[in-house]
């Protein structure tokens, strides 16, 4: 699943769950309360893990729905099947609804704000027409939860795949990019039918601590000062299926209440230490980049507080959300903390 996504770990994932393996047997049972992109808990379960995800936000909700609880391609009896479901979604009618006013080019923004260029003005009512068509089959119970999820998952990756942005939704490009006027192509997923027994909530890592029976914790938190609820606007308001205001030039929704104290340097430290406490599993990874925001030495004292803690580590190319990123290589590393 090509991606644009912060720590997104689709390049890690083999070393991942190699280093995972090697500590608890595959069979056992392992949270992911911070799954983003879900990429870690599929490939957890691929593996042969009982799988359970969780996000703060909506979005990745959606992304672990579809690739966990989706096992094998929907029926979508009421549009003919999993292939009626893609052809409805290429050719539903265009709507000039929210997108098209608050993200399209040629939109007219509530807040007077010049027109937002996230998208051609032709995509973003085409996703207009793919929102409202998928909410009228909800309320009408013509589709089901997980019929509703595989839409969804499919509409955030069409549209990521258009979005005139240069790596995150924090704001625009200036002029349409050649793949921002490519139309939304819809196409058909893989499902794979793993072993696991897997369930997807959504909530916050401190308050779904204390509630994990499962034989391992992974914990991916952000380890940079851009807030994910504020970056990926767009995709939350597609996954939410709502309208909220738009505010500023950015369009941003209002995001401030999903915060994460990881992302702050004066905060990151004790959100570690908040989250380690509520935990009672026997063994906890973490992924964490050299570049967080909670040096080496901090993190390692924090985390022996909790146990007995061993550390891997793995070079990679660096995520550039921009030009002016840096460039080169980035260690991974993955702490693994062992009650005792």
């Amino acid at each position: 699943m090509s991606y644009r996504y912060l720590g997104n770990k689709t390049r890690l994932v083999d070393w991942i769950v190699g280093v995972i393996s090697r500590e608890i047997p595959i069979g056992s049972s392992i949270a992911d309360p911070m799954c983003g992109t879900a990429s870690v808990a599929f490939a957890l379960a691929q593996a042969g893990y009982s799988v359970m995800a969780a996000d703060a936000l909506s979005f990745p909700v959606v992304h672990a729905h579809a690739r966990l609880i989706a096992k094998k391609a929907p029926d979508y009896e009421a549009l003919g099947g999993y292939e009626g479901a893609l052809d409805w979604m290429r050719s539903v009618q265009p709507i000039e609804g929210y997108f098209f006013r608050e993200f399209g080019d040629e939109g007219q923004p509530a807040n007077g704000r010049s027109s937002r260029r996230y998208f051609s003005a032709k995509n973003a009512a085409h996703i207009d027409g793919v929102r409202a068509g998928i909410e009228k089959m909800r309320k009408a119970g013509e589709i089901s939860e997980t019929e509703q999820y595989v839409m969804l998952q499919h509409l955030i990756l069409a549209t990521n795949k258009v979005a005139n942005i240069s790596g995150t939704y924090g704001y625009f490009r200036r002029t349409l990019s050649t793949s921002a006027l490519r139309p939304l192509s819809f196409e058909a997923l893989k499902f794979d039918r793993t072993i696991g027994n897997h369930a997807v909530v959504q909530g916050n890592v401190e308050d779904l601590a204390p509630k994990l029976n499962t034989d391992a914790v992974y914990l991916d938190p952000p380890y940079t000062k851009r807030q994910y609820a504020g970056n990926y606007h767009v995709l939350e308001t597609l996954a939410r299926g709502d309208e909220p205001i738009a505010v500023g030039d950015g369009g941003l929704r209002p995001w401030q209440e999903q915060a994460s104290k990881f992302c702050y340097k004066r905060t990151a430290a004790d959100a570690f230490r908040e989250t380690l406490e509520r935990l009672r599993v026997p063994h906890i990874f973490i992924s964490y980049s050299e570049d967080g925001q909670v040096g080496e030495k901090e993190l390692l004292s924090i985390l022996r507080e909790f146990g007995k803690v061993a550390m891997h580590e793995h070079p990679y190319s660096r995520y550039r959300s921009n030009a002016k990123g840096k460039d080169g290589t980035v260690l991974e590393r993955l702490y693994h903390v062992k009650a005792i």
